[in-house]
C-alpha cells in the first residue's frame, strides 16, 4: 500500500490520500523520519501490554487517591495511610510484572540487561527510581512531616516518584515506537500509555493545572458582608495564568503530538487524551469547580470534530500543524465561556483572554513545527509526500 507500512484491520484498507482516520498504519515517510535503531531485545505481545497497563491503571490509582488525599484532609500525619497502601500496591504489581516479562525473556548464560523487553529498559529504570524515591519519602515524611498543597509538588521523593511512575506508565507507548508496524487494534496500549503517562505530570504539575480550579483567570473582590464580585486582575494574575494554560497545554497536546508524528490518529484519540485528564484533576479536588466538566467536555467535542475534518497524518505536515495549533484554542475556548456563564463576567479584557488562546495554539504550532522540521531534515530520500493537501 502506497506511503504506509500496513493496513488497518477494521474492515478496509486505509486511503492512501489520507481518507483514513484510525489509529494504525504509520506513514513510511514519518517511519523514516523518526526511525531508532532496531532493538534486540524481544518485543511484548498485545496481551503483555495490556496487563502493564492495568498494573499501571492500579499505580496511577493511588496516585490521584493520594492527591486527593493531600488536597482535601488537613491533619495528614503518617507515611502509612489507604492511599499510600493503593498507591505501592500498584507500583509493586507494576515491578513485579516487568520482573516478570524479564524473566521469561533471559537465556542463561546473557546479560539480565539484554532480556528487558523492547522499550521497556526506560520502565525497568523506573521501577529502581521508584523504589529508592519510596524510601526516601518515608524518610522525607518522617522527618519533615507530611507536606500540604503545593508542598507536596516540590518535594524530591514525590518527584523522583512522579518521574518513575511517568517511566513505568509510558512503556507500551517506547515498545509500540519501535515496532512501526503495529497496525489498529495493536496500538491501543501504546495511544493508553501515552495518555497515562501524561497524567502523571499533569498530577505533579496540578498546581498549573487549568482544569483543576477556575481561579487562575479570575481576580475578585468583595465588600464586608456582600458576595465577592469579579474584578480587574493584575499584571502578575495575568502573567501566571498565561504560564498555566501553557504548561496545561503542553502536558495535554504534546502527547497527541508525539502520537500523531507516528501514527494516523482517529479522531476520538485526541478528545479523549484532553478530556480524561481534565475530568481526573477536577476529581481529585474534590469536584472543587463539578461545572468545569461540561467545559471539558464540549472542548473535547470541538478537538474531536477538528480532527474529524483536517484528518492530520503523520505525511500530511500541514494537516498535521494545523490540527495540532487549533485544538487546544478550541479546547480551551469552552473553559472561558463556562466561567463567565459560571460568574456571570470574565476578570480578562477580550485581548487578554483572546490573547491567551491565540498563544496556546501558537505554542503547539512550534512544538509541532520543530519536530516535523527535525524529521524533514532526516530524510534521506527525495521521494516525500510532504506536500499532499
Amino acid at each position: 500500500m502506497e506511503g504506509f507500512s500496513g493496513e488497518l484491520s477494521l474492515g478496509s484498507p486505509l486511503a492512501v490520500k489520507g481518507g483514513g482516520t484510525y489509529c494504525g498504519a504509520m506513514d513510511a515517510t514519518a517511519a523514516h523520519a523518526f526511525a531508532m535503531p532496531k532493538s534486540a531485545h524481544r518485543p511484548t505481545t498485545a496481551v503483555e501490554d495490556t496487563i502493564t497497563l492495568a498494573a499501571g491503571v492500579w499505580l496511577l490509582t493511588g496516585t490521584y487517591v493520594d492527591g486527593w488525599a493531600h488536597n482535601n484532609l488537613p491533619d495528614l500525619e503518617t507515611f502509612l495511610t489507604p492511599w499510600h497502601a493503593i498507591l505501592y500496591s500498584g507500583f509493586a504489581a507494576c515491578a513485579l510484572w516487568i520482573a516478570a516479562l524479564t524473566w521469561r525473556r533471559h537465556t542463561p548464560g546473557t546479560r539480565w540487561t539484554t532480556a528487558i523487553p523492547a522499550g521497556y529498559g526506560a520502565a525497568a529504570a523506573g521501577v529502581i527510581l521508584f523504589l529508592i524515591s519510596g524510601m526516601a519519602d518515608f524518610a522525607w515524611h518522617s522527618v519533615f512531616g507530611i507536606e500540604q498543597g503545593v508542598k507536596a509538588l516540590f518535594s524530591p521523593s514525590h518527584l523522583g516518584l512522579a518521574t518513575g511512575g511517568f517511566l513505568i506508565l509510558g512503556a507500551p507507548f517506547s515498545s509500540a515506537w519501535l515496532s512501526p508496524g503495529r497496525s489498529w487494534p495493536r496500538l491501543i496500549p501504546a495511544v493508553v500509555s501515552a495518555m497515562l503517562a501524561g497524567m502523571v505530570a499533569a498530577f505533579i504539575l496540578q498546581e498549573f493545572a487549568v482544569f483543576a480550579r477556575h481561579g487562575l483567570i479570575q481576580t475578585y473582590t468583595s465588600a464586608a458582608g456582600g458576595r465577592a464580585a469579579v474584578t480587574v486582575p493584575t499584571s502578575s494574575s495575568i502573567i501566571v495564568s498565561l504560564g498555566s494554560f501553557f504548561v496545561s497545554t503542553a502536558v495535554l497536546f504534546a502527547p497527541v503530538l508525539l502520537l500523531s508524528l507516528r501514527w494516523r490518529l482517529h479522531a476520538a484519540v485526541p478528545a479523549a487524551m484532553a478530556l480524561l485528564p481534565s475530568v481526573a484533576l477536577q476529581i481529585m479536588v474534590a469536584l472543587r469547580d463539578p461545572w468545569l466538566i461540561p467545559a471539558a467536555v464540549a472542548g473535547a467535542v470541538l478537538v474531536g470534530a477538528l480532527w474529524a475534518i483536517v484528518r492530520p497524518a503523520p505525511d500530511r505536515h500541514a494537516r498535521l500543524i494545523t490540527a495540532m495549533s487549533l485544538s487546544p484554542v478550541l479546547f480551551w475556548a469552552p473553559y472561558f465561556a463556562g466561567v463567565a456563564l459560571h460568574d456571570g463576567a470574565l476578570s480578562f479584557s477580550p485581548e487578554i483572554w483572546g490573547g491567551t488562546l491565540a498563544w496556546t495554539g501558537l505554542e503547539m504550532l512550534a512544538l509541532a513545527a520543530l519536530t516535523l522540521k527535525g524529521g524533514h531534515q532526516a530524510i534521506a530520500s527525495p521521494s516525500r509526500r510532504d506536500s499532499n493537501p
